[in-house]
């Protein structure tokens, strides 16, 4: 077996460098591994069992073990709800979590860790509790209640006030949507947003961009471009990346505002690309991998592109593909892994936990050691199913989903080729193999995904001569002569 370890290791004298917006740059933001948080549910600092900042900062060793950039925090801010879409107060920290001093000690601590933080910015709508709101529903003189939308008719989306009249909130009544063409409105974004820029935060996740202006593309469009551009102005290398739930073409559409990434959600679920090349209907598997390959470069390819397997609104991957066996899980995060541009990982995804059905199951406590040391599990779980070992066990155990994970997020940093170069798909003698050669300013490396059960080996196109790095789950790679093996289930790099 070739020493993985060794690829972790080199990976931990990287460097990360700074954020990017084109393809083309030098910088880093290109080549990140990012991995979102869902704060409750992850590190307990003070012993009740809930995620806060204390414990967060405690688990930076481990963010950094599994080569993370940077991180990304959903919601922190005070609010009724578990998940905290819903803010009451958008330059604070919800008591849960800690004291805005524990947040400032987690960021500075990050900071020297090498991983950036970005915030989960969520300006389609508030709380209704945030004090506009109750401002906004008390009077119809209130100078707030133009930072929502009112009607006195009935409309599609509205929700009705015991007075008569109705405010807008097309999620649910409790999220009354903000007025995003007052000017004042977006004058406290621009606060909110340099509040946290000049604390030091690196820049945001986007909630809900295609629900801005429900159904219409070109004011949503608009509305980014000025958002990315006050942020910008406040700290020019921050990163945002916007939920665009939507079509690779639609998502297309939607750089035109100059936000830096898009999540690439087709990639991600149970229905996404690389759930449908993993699954068990899907003949000429390393053929249909290279049609994805070309797909993504095509419509993305000029872009800063952020694919993902799952996230807190869609079933744990492991759920879409089956948690009777960990190959799956494995090859999930290869095959993500080796995808251009800056890749998110959802917490407890590199230990294979499963989460499905209602919000809270999909945001499970994280599952630390075998004494059971499980994070609380938010509130409307109905089923918590853990159907891998936990971290501790895990980190013993040289070929675990965890340690798969932490090879795969090195080799981003060890080849840069991987995450910025310009890939072309080779022929390949069989159907369950995929060969994908990249080019980064002039450095060239092949990516050679085996598909199928059976170990695979082909001639080596003229240049490359050596191993370079492997993931491997059944064997190992190798190199004689001209021709190449890669083992079931391998993804192997040549130089």
């Amino acid at each position: 077996m070739r020493k993985i370890l060794a690829f972790l290791l080199a990976a931990c004298l990287l460097v990360s460098a700074a954020p990017a917006l084109a393809l083309n740059n030098d910088d880093a933001a290109l080549a990140d591994n990012w991995y979102e948080i869902f704060v409750y549910s992850f590190a307990d600092g003070n012993g009740d069992r809930i995620g806060d900042f204390v414990g967060l900062k405690e688990k930076l060793p481990y963010l950094q073990s599994l080569h993370v950039d940077g991180v990304w925090l959903m919601p922190i801010h005070p609010s009724p709800s578990y998940h905290k879409y819903d803010v009451m107060d958008y330059c604070a920290i919800d008591p849960q979590y800690g004291t805005m001093e524990d947040f400032q000690a987690f960021l500075e601590a990050a900071h020297d860790a090498d991983i950036r933080v970005i915030l989960d910015l969520v300006v389609n709508h508030t709380s209704s509790e945030h004090p506009w709101f109750q401002a906004a529903r008390a009077s119809a003189d209130s100078p707030y209640r133009a930072y929502y939308n009112f009607s006195d008719t009935p409309k599609t989306g509205y929700n009705a006030l015991p007075d008569g009249t109705y405010f807008e909130s097309r999620f649910v009544s409790t999220m009354p949507d903000l007025n995003l063409d007052n000017p004042q409105v977006r004058a406290e974004i621009e606060e909110i947003m340099r509040f946290w820029l000049e604390m030091g935060v690196d820049g945001f996740r986007l909630d809900a961009v295609t629900s801005y202006y429900t159904g219409n593309k070109e004011k949503n469009i608009s509305f980014l471009r000025w958002l990315n551009g006050a942020a910008k102005a406040i700290r020019p290398d921050c990163f945002i990346v916007g939920e665009c739930w939507d079509s690779l073409y639609t998502i297309h559409d939607y750089y035109a505002s100059g936000v830096d990434s898009f999540f690439a959600f087709p990639v991600a679920q149970g229905s996404g690309y690389i759930a449908k090349i993993l699954g068990n209907d899907v003949e000429k598997k390393g053929e249909s991998l290279g049609n994805v390959i070309n797909l993504l470069q095509r419509e993305l390819g000029e872009y800063v592109m952020t694919p993902f397997l799952g996230n807190h609104d869609t079933p744990r991957i492991i759920n879409s593909l089956g948690a009777s066996s960990p190959t799956n899980a494995k090859m999930a995060c290869g095959l993500l892994s080796i995808l251009n541009g800056s890749i998110f990982v959802y917490y407890g995804d590199e230990i294979g936990m499963a989460g499905t059905g209602n919000d809270p199951n999909k945001r499970l406590g994280m599952f630390w050691d075998k004494k059971m040391n499980i994070t609380r599990c938010p509130p409307g779980t109905t089923v918590a199913d853990y159907p891998f070992p936990s971290v501790q066990e895990q980190e013993g155990t040289p070929l675990s989903i965890l340690n798969y994970y932490r090879a795969a997020l090195a080799l981003r940093h060890q080849f840069p080729q991987i995450a910025r170069g310009t890939p072309t798909v080779l022929e390949s003698p069989d159907a369950s193999l995929c060969l994908i050669e990249k080019d980064w300013q002039g450095d060239r490396i092949l990516i050679a995904v085996n598909l199928s059960i059976d170990d695979l080996s082909f001639p080596l196109p003229g240049g490359y001569t050596q191993l370079a790095g492997e993931l491997e789950i059944w064997g190992e790679a190798e190199v004689n002569g001209g021709e190449a093996l890669v083992p079931s289930y391998g993804i192997a790099i040549f130089q």
